[in-house]
């Protein structure tokens, strides 16, 4: 039973790994990234001006900052009664004021990005990669909601630096679009 106690101890006390370096020269996370929060300023039908933010925390314990964020869009997104897709200048990022709060943030510090927007897909890559131990929020806007009640999935994917980095899975952020009734 000491050898037990021994054994756990030593590996306990060893220091943190490293980033992960794949053997096909991917890039990794050591660990998970947190999705905090999605909201929308206001949450009726056809409002306008509306912001989108999605809240991510890069815990601490990361080896490897976080280098870019992509957001899939739902597939109601579109011209026609979806969502109404930003041009790629409304798209910020920014360290929050209080990063933990679930309401729409407010920037404490805008963060330098470079966004790209397609038809299914915004990309947020951060010109200086978000260290470990942040929380950062992605926003655009000013948009117009959709016509459509209901809820609206959006599946996010973080990616580290490095040429060849291997995007993790952080979570779905919902918004949920009413027909009417109370904003928030």
């Amino acid at each position: 039973m000491k050898a037990f106690w021994i054994c756990l101890s030593l590996l306990l006390s060893v220091a943190p790994a490293t980033a992960i370096q794949l053997s096909d020269g991917e890039s990794a996370f050591n660990g998970p990234l947190r999705l905090l929060r999605a909201a929308v300023t206001q949450n009726t039908v056809e409002n306008f001006p509306v912001y989108y933010q999605f809240a991510i925390e890069a815990p601490a314990k990361l080896d490897e900052p976080l280098a870019r964020i992509d957001i899939a869009l739902p597939t109601e997104a579109g011209p026609y009664f979806g969502l109404y897709l930003p041009n790629p200048n409304q798209v910020r990022a920014f360290i929050p004021t209080d990063p933990y709060a679930q309401k729409p943030q407010e920037a404490a510090r805008t963060l330098p990005i470079e966004a790209t927007v397609n038809q299914s897909l915004i990309s947020v890559r951060f010109l200086e990669p978000v260290a470990p131990g942040s929380v950062v929020t992605v926003e655009w806007g000013p948009v117009r909601n959709p016509s459509l009640d209901g809820n609206y999935l959006f599946s996010l994917t973080a990616f580290p630096p490095g040429p060849a980095p291997r995007g993790m899975y952080i979570g779905i952020g919902r918004i949920v679009i009413r027909s009417g009734g109370k904003d928030g």
